[in-house]
């Protein structure tokens, strides 16, 4: 569909004589309209209606739109950074991939919107454009939410680090994964929120309510959560691991160091050695940490995606809720590990052989010796043999095959 610029033209210049109550103006209408990719930097559209529009990947940047009523808008890939977005209605909006960096938000309503990928059902209108963002995360660092209303909203894995949600409303919200990093949540209403691995790294929360929120493998680091308000707040599976740059360099030079290791056959580099450390929602994914020591580690939601982890030491490590999606676990030593809702889809547990220097071979088997692994997923698991014995597997997900190799007993 082509866009008539012309038009579009003439009906910002009306929408412009309305605001001033001049004669002939006209208050701008997009309800429904579809837009792709066109660059509206500074755009002056306060008050306009807006119901159903389908704005894609378009470039809104400074733009005005205060107290537009959004609902169900398809708003997938576009930017609004530093725009004025105060008072909007976007209850039921698509914001797949839209940029709200630095945005002014406050008094807007998200509620029961679909912010993020992944969060089941259609909310926009019947006849709306497919549209796949390149991007997955809504971008709202640094936003002034400052009593939005998001109460039940869906913010799954979205980045709000450093934004101000000073007496926002989000109670019964979906925040699952999403990052609050240095966020002002102060007096904010955050009762009953899924805050499941969270990054609440350094917030603000004075005066906010938390009662009955769930922070499960929340990251608290530098959070003072008495002066949050609550009658019951469960705090026994959050974490508190320190991302200031200085360990995160340090981290990442253990895992060059070690990469060294690996190629080098042990002649350069030196072996990394994380036994006994809480790296609880760390990022290991992609990188070669072969034979790495991971003893009595805490890693809660860490996650190891596509990562080389053969012959990898997980002995009495706390690996709740992390992911091992699509990695090589060769040999791996999961003893006395908890397991519990680990994901494994797509790992391979082969057994890893060595040929020795007399000519002989010798073989590793993956070992899950006296480890908990309720509600884990091995769907899609790439294995043939594992040493399994005294293994707890309530709710465990994965191939007829696989489960029979872990509790053979149960065959």
């Amino acid at each position: 569909m082509r866009v008539d610029l012309q038009a579009l033209k003439a009906m910002f210049v009306a929408h412009r004589a309305w605001l001033r109550n001049e004669r002939g103006g006209k208050r701008a209408d997009l309800s429904l309209k579809t837009f792709r990719d066109l660059k509206l930097v500074n755009l002056q559209l306060p008050k306009s209606k807006m119901t159903g529009v389908q704005l894609l990947n378009c470039d809104l940047t400074s733009a005005n739109i205060s107290q537009s009523d959004l609902f169900a808008a398809n708003l997938a890939g576009t930017k609004f950074v530093d725009a004025d977005c105060r008072d909007c209605d976007f209850r039921g909006a698509n914001l797949i991939g839209a940029d709200f960096s630095g945005a002014q938000l406050s008094g807007t309503d998200f509620r029961e919107g679909s912010l993020l990928v992944n969060t089941g059902g259609d909310m926009a209108p019947p006849k709306r454009d497919e549209w796949v963002s390149d991007k997955t995360d809504t971008a709202m660092n640094r936003a002034n939410l400052t009593g939005a209303k998001l109460r039940k909203s869906i913010i799954r894995k979205a980045d709000l680090s450093g934004a101000i949600l000073r007496n926002a409303d989000l109670a019964g919200a979906n925040l699952e994964g999403t990052s609050l990093k240095d966020a002002d949540l102060r007096g904010a209403n955050l009762s009953g929120c899924d805050l499941s691995n969270v990054q609440l790294n350094r917030a603000v929360i004075d005066g906010a309510s938390l009662d009955g929120a769930n922070l499960t493998d929340a990251n608290v680091f530098g959070v003072d959560l008495t002066k949050a308000v609550y009658g019951f707040l469960d705090t026994s599976t959050t974490v508190t691991v320190d991302d200031s740059a200085e360990t995160q360099a340090l981290v990442t030079e253990m895992i060059i160091a070690h990469e060294r290791w690996v190629t080098s056959s042990g002649v350069d580099g030196q072996r990394a050695d994380f036994s006994n450390a809480d790296l609880s929602g760390n990022d290991f994914s992609g990188h070669n940490l072969r034979g790495a020591l991971f003893v009595e580690a805490r890693l809660r939601s860490a996650k190891f995606n596509r990562t080389t982890l053969d012959l990898a030491d997980f002995t009495k490590a706390d690996l709740t809720g992390a992911s091992f999606s699509g990695a090589n676990l060769r040999g791996t030593n999961f003893t006395g590990a908890n397991l519990r809702r680990t994901d494994f889809r797509k790992s391979d547990l082969s057994v890893e052989t060595a040929v020795l220097a007399d000519g002989s071979t010798r073989e590793w088997l993956p070992r899950f010796v006296e480890c908990t692994l309720d509600d884990a997923n091995f769907t899609d698991a790439k294995a043939s043999r594992v040493i399994a014995k005294g293994v707890s597997a309530h709710n465990t997900v994965g191939d007829k095959s696989f489960l029979q190799l872990l509790m053979p007993s149960a065959a």
